[in-house]
């Protein structure tokens, strides 16, 4: 922004410089033209007045010669004298032709009474060229001859191209002050403009207390500076309100939730065998309460502020979440398959990959059906690694997978399914935490692909799949989530870290 202000000062600089400086040289130029020709008109009036005796006797001819001679010599002025019959009677140098062919016309007025002048000439010359005066020679009223003059232009167009280059040389001095000038000029208008910058990425990147501090700059500035300074402490006020508000209603609830589980637990060898159903039924409904609690704390920890990310071997991380997930697998006879170690790694905050797959790989297992494969493939991709995990479900609608990162957001498939409609949303709040990103993708014929990326460390690894064999799923629905268009945040994402991964064989639902 800088070059493109220092080109706009030059540039209307130059416009100024040009609209004074054409007009100034051009009025200069007509002035010099003017000046030579009033010079020569008052000359050639003397000279003629003085011929008018060389014409009564021609013994004066020679002396007047001379005279003329001297007169072109100063003046670079040639001179001719005619009698009323067009002969010459003197001339100021040898070449008496050629001079009476340039002023023959002008000769030829004079003789009938009329001075030549070069006026309209003058009033339209850009550039100063000879300048052609004859004055009659009268005698009383009668005209005698005519005497002209041929004045050479080639001084005053010197002095012209002299007074340009001095208006050039001015215009470039002026070019340059005022690009000298411009330099700090611009840089105290955009340093506020730069702070601005600063902070919002300062920001973006979770560091919420960085404010615009900005002591030079235009008044107008200052008070947008202020003005931006309210509206983020305000903002930033809010946000840590509305986060601390969930986590805090979250965490409070739980001991009143825990006595009443406990209260109503201590019920049923009281309860008559018809109404235990509904005494099982409020058991659930409790337990699905404390779940949704716990996934509310987990997202407020997640939207938090930046952690330190570290490099993490994404297949190891692979390996773990499959040996996590195998007890509560092998209940359903789903056999995991975990990939070898290799050598792609991610830089994300410790944890938080370890989350996300959890959310994954639980809701593949819970679309697919009996005999269906889930697959789990991780390769580096451009400057990140990329994790699939495919199922083979009924899948959602491209509408739905647009949509489904939302919080509470379930798909119409998941009304049998368990869960509080959060666990995309805390993984995609996860994937952004680290400069990453979540999306949901159909899949042909079938099936739903989550796809996660995240920050690549220098050096890559190829593709490695995993299929996770599933032989017997009674539930065919995902759990209504979407995902969100990919969204790259900076390496230290303005979203941060969550809680710990889920501990190995305990389920996590979404």
């Amino acid at each position: 922004m800088q070059k493109k202000l220092l080109l706009t000062y030059l540039t209307v600089t130059a416009v100024i410089l040009l609209m004074l400086e054409v007009p100034l040289a051009l009025s200069y130029s007509m002035n010099a033209y003017h000046k030579l020709a009033n010079t020569q008109a008052r000359d050639t009036r003397e000279l003629a007045a003085e011929a008018r005796a060389v014409l009564e006797d021609e013994t004066r001819a020679a002396a007047f010669e001379e005279r003329l001679r001297r007169f072109e010599a100063n003046r670079q002025t040639t001179v001719i004298l005619v009698d009323v019959k067009g002969r010459v009677a003197a001339a100021s140098h040898a070449d008496v032709d050629g001079t009476a062919a340039a002023l023959h016309s002008s000769l030829a007025q004079a003789l009938q009474g009329r001075s030549a002048g070069p006026s309209q000439h003058a009033r339209h010359a850009l550039w100063p060229g000879d300048v052609i005066i004859a004055e009659p020679v009268l005698e009383g009223d009668d005209v005698i001859g005519a005497l002209g003059s041929v004045a050479s232009g080639t001084a005053v167009q010197q002095d012209v191209v002299r007074h340009a280059l001095l208006l050039l040389g001015a215009a470039v001095l002026a070019l340059a002050a005022v690009g000298l000038a411009s330099v700090p000029l611009s840089r105290w208008l955009l340093r506020p403009i730069r702070q601005f910058d600063h902070t919002v990425r300062s920001i973006l990147d979770g560091a919420y207390d960085v404010r615009v501090r900005c002591a030079g700059g235009p008044p107008e500035m200052q008070g947008l500076v202020d003005g931006f300074n309210r509206m983020a402490d305000h903002l930033v006020t809010l946000l840590e309100t509305q986060r601390a508000f969930v986590a805090d209603a979250s965490h409070q609830m739980r001991n009143p939730l825990t006595a009443l589980r406990l209260r109503v637990e201590t019920l049923e060898s009281g309860v008559r065998p018809e109404s235990r159903k509904r005494l099982q039924q409020a058991l659930a409904e409790i337990e699905r309460l404390s779940m949704l609690l716990d996934q509310l704390l987990r997202l407020a920890r997640a939207e938090g502020r930046d952690q330190s990310v570290t490099p993490v071997n994404v297949a190891e991380v692979i390996t773990t979440r499959v040996d996590a997930w195998e007890q509560a697998a092998a209940r359903k006879r789903v056999t995991l398959l975990a990939p070898d170690p290799d050598g792609t790694v991610s830089a994300c905050v410790p944890g938080h990959l370890e989350q996300i797959l959890d959310v994954l790989i639980d809701n593949a297992i819970h679309a697919s059906a009996a005999n269906a494969s889930i697959t789990v493939r991780h390769k580096a991709a451009g400057a990140y690694a990329q994790i699939q995990v495919i199922d083979e479900g009924p899948g959602m609608s491209a509408e739905d997978c647009q949509r489904a990162l939302g919080r509470f957001w379930r798909g119409s498939n998941s009304a049998k399914r368990e869960g509080s409609g959060l666990g995309l949303a805390i993984a995609d709040t996860l994937a952004k935490a680290n400069g990453g990103s979540l999306r949901l993708l159909p899949v042909t014929p079938r099936g739903t692909e989550a796809r996660v990326e995240m920050p690549l460390c220098p050096g890559t690894a190829p593709a490695t799949e995993v299929r996770v064999l599933v032989p017997a799923c009674p539930r065919a629905a995902v759990n209504g989530r979407s995902p969100a268009e990919q969204h790259t945040a900076t390496l230290h994402g303005q979203l941060a870290g969550a809680s710990a991964a889920t501990p190995a064989g305990e389920r996590q639902p979404a």
